[in-house]
């Protein structure tokens, strides 16, 4: 037997030891990466000391007192919103005393004013030209 020959009968018995488990097989192994951690850093500005910001002051609306007036006795239309298109609340009679709202909105070719009722039980909007101060 040459050298060729040990070397397939080497072969041979690596190989059959191998398939019936007498020579473990084993992949070499794999290190799994590490666990990636993340950070998160806040940075945050504080004031100088000895000065505390003070908070701005809220505006209260300055409401005014009016009253409905130039309807031709018919009343006014409160509506939901400023425009036509709004549905109507409720009507209010000529001389009805409102609370009147300092905003207002153009809309439809009228300005339109937001508006409550004195008991507080409507509210909504209204063309602002028949509305009058009271006095």
């Amino acid at each position: 037997m040459g050298k060729k020959g040990i070397g397939l009968v080497a072969g041979i018995l690596l190989m059959l030891g191998l398939g019936i488990g007498l020579i473990p097989f084993r992949p070499a192994a794999r290190s799994s990466p590490p666990p990636v951690t993340a950070r998160v850093i806040l940075i945050t500005r504080s004031p100088a000391p000895g000065l505390t910001p003070s908070p701005s002051p809220t505006r209260t609306p300055v409401v005014q007192r009016m009253v409905v007036t130039g309807t031709g006795g018919t009343g006014l239309r409160l509506r939901e919103g400023p425009g036509l298109l709004y549905a109507v609340v409720t009507v209010l009679a000529e001389g009805t005393v409102l609370r009147a709202f300092p905003e207002s909105v153009e809309a439809d070719g009228l300005r339109w004013r937001r508006v409550q009722t004195e008991d507080g039980a409507f509210e909504g909007w209204v063309a602002e030209s028949y509305l009058a101060p009271t006095e």
